[in-house]
């Protein structure tokens, strides 16, 4: 995985072929097929375990006492420290978002993001910590809007505005922010 990494950032995830990441590998094209059942296994593989590395990193930042937002905060600032550390695997995550091959185990990947996020904000809103909003378009919106800002920082280097912007959009959900006055349950206002 590590000689298929290097050759994706290298070349493009397109340009390479199994024959190519055995020989770096220095191992033959069968025991590639041996643990792979072709170049897109072994790529949303790879993909997974860089995101599940990320994400446990995230996850690690949060505080146990804290509130919600803040460690959604914290959370994302985390994750995107370590997505700058992660070198050539950088460029491998940005291209997979534009990989047919390899947006079924980024979906997957969102979908149980969606499920523990969705979990954290029901659990929120009961408290009282986040507007009473829907949580499951919440879960799905927000991740949404993670994502975009990940594509974002990944494409343009711009961490500090993008890390600002979802601040301000988590800040935005607490139950006493001003943002949110004239809107009641789930997201509707009052004069609807």
């Amino acid at each position: 995985m590590d000689a298929a990494l290097k050759l994706f950032a290298e070349r493009g995830y397109n340009s390479v072929a199994i024959e190519d990441i055995a020989e770096v590998a220095g191992i033959t094209k069968g025991a590639v097929y041996y643990w792979f059942a072709d170049k897109d296994d072994l790529g949303r593989d790879l993909q997974h375990e860089l995101y599940e590395r990320l994400t446990d990193q995230a996850l690690g930042a949060m505080d146990p006492e804290g509130d919600t937002v803040t460690n959604m905060r914290r959370a994302f600032r985390v994750y995107l420290d370590e997505l700058g550390s992660l070198g050539q695997a950088r460029f491998f995550l940005r291209d997979a978002w534009t990989i047919p091959a390899l947006d079924e185990g980024g979906r997957t990947d969102q979908q149980d993001a969606v499920a523990m996020v969705r979990g954290m904000l029901g659990a929120a809103i009961e408290r009282g910590e986040v507007e009473d909003l829907d949580p499951d378009a919440l879960a799905n919106v927000l991740l949404g809007a993670w994502a975009e800002a990940t594509i974002h920082v990944l494409t343009t280097g711009q961490r500090a505005p993008t890390v600002a912007v979802v601040d301000h959009f988590l800040e935005s959900l607490r139950s006493n922010s001003p943002s949110t006055v004239g809107v009641s349950s789930h997201g509707r206002s009052s004069k609807e």
